[in-house]
């Protein structure tokens, strides 16, 4: 009976795969989300790890990416294009890469991401579901290779806790914090 008992507990307390349908469920109609984010950098080109402070603001219309220290500049991502502001206020050029394809094929991979949106995702990634974390692989056919993986891991709420970006040069942590979000009205 204390066998039976104790196969019972750890059975239900041990953690779950993460699933596709448990992250369409918790984020699938999400209409708002902030977030305080802390970016660390790491790689060939960095003395020693960077870290900066963001605030997020997602909204499936427009995805803004303040940088609040060390350096303020915030970031928009919307409609297929992205907007630069420093910390004076001036927008900033892009430059070439503004008419670059493959800055609207990341942009629209960065909105697929934060949108939770697995489709959009797998046009340029292979997706692997591990235990309260989603990896993803780029595709061999794919322009956006410039990342060696991408993972999200989550809480036990399926909250996000962080984000990683691995490249050839560089590795960034995004550790997310106060994360609050508003699902779509019901109909």
């Amino acid at each position: 009976m204390l066998a039976l008992l104790l196969a019972a507990t750890l059975s239900t307390s041990a953690p779950a795969t993460l699933t596709p349908e448990a992250l369409r469920a918790r984020y699938g109609n999400i209409q708002h989300l902030t977030a305080d984010v802390l970016q660390r950098k790491e790689g060939r080109y960095w003395a020693r790890p960077f870290e900066s402070r963001i605030r997020l603001t997602y909204t499936p219309q427009r995805v803004t990416w303040e940088t609040v220290s060390p350096v303020a500049s915030k970031v928009v991502l919307e409609g297929g294009g992205m907007g630069i502001t420093g910390p004076t206020g001036e927008r900033r050029d892009l430059g070439p890469a503004g008419g670059d394809p493959r800055l609207g094929r990341l942009v629209r991979f960065i909105r697929a991401l934060l949108a939770f949106d697995l489709p959009g995702i797998e046009r340029d990634f292979i997706l692997s579901y591990g235990v309260r974390e989603l990896l993803a692989t780029p595709r061999p056919d794919s322009d956006l290779n410039l990342f060696r993986y991408v993972r999200l891991r989550f809480d036990e709420r399926l909250d996000i806790v962080s984000l990683e970006f691995d490249t050839d040069v560089e590795h960034t942590l995004l550790t997310f914090a106060n994360v609050q979000s508003q699902p779509a009205p019901p109909r």
